[in-house]
């Protein structure tokens, strides 16, 4: 279960490094709406998103928490260089509105995620600077090498 979600909250994304621990396991569909302790149901979430999602269960409706691994989320939701969350479609909003994937702790960890992410960037592309001038200095000095 933890490898199949990487470690992280199917909801906000959250690590267990990031937690201090490991997350917990949600019955997307609750057992009290009939749902299993079936791999297809279980949902690796941190206790937060776990919390407030608690015993919504509307499979059909505009007003339903995404199955990370069955709906494709990525077109209900849309993450603003600001760190926000936004609903793209009405299930998108009911899902970030129920889960409060926008309280504050969340949308430092995105930009914190984006900082990294554009650094690393920024890293790579020095290092392909580097690479070359590193070039052009060896082709230069094997130049001067051989008029000298």
């Amino acid at each position: 279960m933890r490898q199949t979600y990487a470690f992280r909250c199917g909801y906000c994304g959250i690590t267990e490094t990031e937690t201090g621990t490991e997350l917990t396991e949600d019955h997307f569909q609750p057992r009290r709406h009939g749902g299993t302790d079936d791999f297809a149901n279980i949902v690796y979430c941190c206790h937060a998103c776990n919390s407030y999602k608690g015993d919504c269960w509307n499979p059909s409706g505009d007003d339903r928490i995404l199955h990370p691994l069955h709906d494709d989320v990525a077109s209900h939701l849309q993450t603003d260089a600001n760190g926000t969350i936004t609903g793209t479609t009405p299930t998108g909003t009911f899902h970030v509105a129920r889960l409060h994937l926008n309280r504050p702790p969340l949308i430092a960890y995105r930009t914190d995620r984006l900082a990294v992410y554009r650094n690393g960037l920024q890293i790579a592309a020095l290092a392909e600077e580097v690479a070359i001038i590193r070039g052009l200095l060896s082709e230069l000095l094997r130049g001067t090498a051989s008029n000298g």
